[in-house]
């Protein structure tokens, strides 16, 4: 058997497809000829970690010559809403920690989910592979500094939570407040799964408009559609967006919820989620049909 925590000395990959039969089983099922090969020497559980830093603490369960990821797999594979389709590329580096790469049905990446914070699942990581934090906001610390940025990471992914378990008639997708949305640049990208399936894509640029709940007003913005890196189709706001984010005293890590309640001149009311309040004033399910 393999030594405990040993280093595999050329990184290994393989690749697994989401098919029905894996959604329905809530497990995932490794390679055999990967576990024919490296299976003895695998940890009873694992580190799986994506790019955006996220670590995740997933059991293997070994059977017959096969091995399944199973407990922990279920809340990976729904925080990352996968699907029939899509495309996972393993990077395996040691007995105990895989890298992971997700792919859609247009053959490009994923954009992440915004960083969650499970101190229980990054305290058992980072102790099962006795290595340095992943992150700067080290679980622990005595540092008022680095408390302080975790509680704000908190808020912030509570405040994700909220936003996505709120409930809209219409289609919708949320997005963090980013520096570079609220402080400086303020070119909002829409996330390319949505903006392929809700806008003209014959029209490189267009109108839309913004509004929010209990009131009338009416922000106006511009949007762009362009190629980016790799043939990815990239949706941006490329004006007005400043206005709006200034009337309404958006800051970094409050969370907006994009409805959209008029397709025929792309009007979406915004629902605020404020990094700092339990209940948002601005927040209230739509009641209409898109037109």
């Amino acid at each position: 058997m393999a030594t405990k925590f040993a280093v595999v000395k050329k990184p290994i990959h393989f690749f697994k497809i989401i098919l029905p039969q894996i959604l329905h089983q809530e497990k995932l099922m490794l390679p055999i000829k990967f576990v024919k090969k490296y299976g003895e020497g695998l940890e009873k559980a694992i580190c799986l970690k994506t790019p955006n830093g996220e670590d995740w603490k997933i059991k293997l369960v070994k059977s017959d010559g096969k091995i399944w990821f199973e407990k922990g797999w279920k809340e990976f594979e729904e925080y990352h809403s996968l699907s029939h389709g899509h495309l996972l590329v393993f990077k395996y580096e040691t007995t105990f920690h895989f890298e992971v790469r997700i792919f859609d049905m247009t053959a490009t990446e994923i954009t992440y989910p915004f960083k969650r914070v499970d101190v229980n699942n990054e305290e058992d990581c980072r102790a099962s592979q006795k290595r340095k934090a992943y992150s700067s906001f080290e679980i622990g610390s005595t540092s008022s500094v680095k408390v302080g940025k975790m509680q704000k990471l908190k808020q912030v992914n509570a405040t994700l939570e909220r936003a996505k378990e709120f409930k809209t008639y219409n289609p919708s997708f949320v997005l963090v407040m980013g520096a570079s949305y609220v402080e400086h640049h303020f070119v909002l990208n829409i996330p390319s799964n949505y903006g392929k399936t809700h806008f003209d894509m014959d029209k490189k640029r267009g109108n839309m408009y913004f509004q929010v709940s209990n009131s009338e007003k009416v922000w106006p913005a511009k949007y762009g559609i362009r190629m980016h890196y790799k043939g990815q189709i990239k949706f941006e706001l490329i004006a007005g967006w400043m206005k709006f984010s200034k009337d309404n005293n958006l800051k970094v890590g409050d969370v907006c919820n994009f409805e959209l309640i008029l397709r025929t001149n792309m009007t979406f009311l915004v629902h605020i989620f404020r990094k700092t309040n339990e209940v948002n004033t601005n927040c209230s399910t739509s009641q209409s049909r898109i037109h």
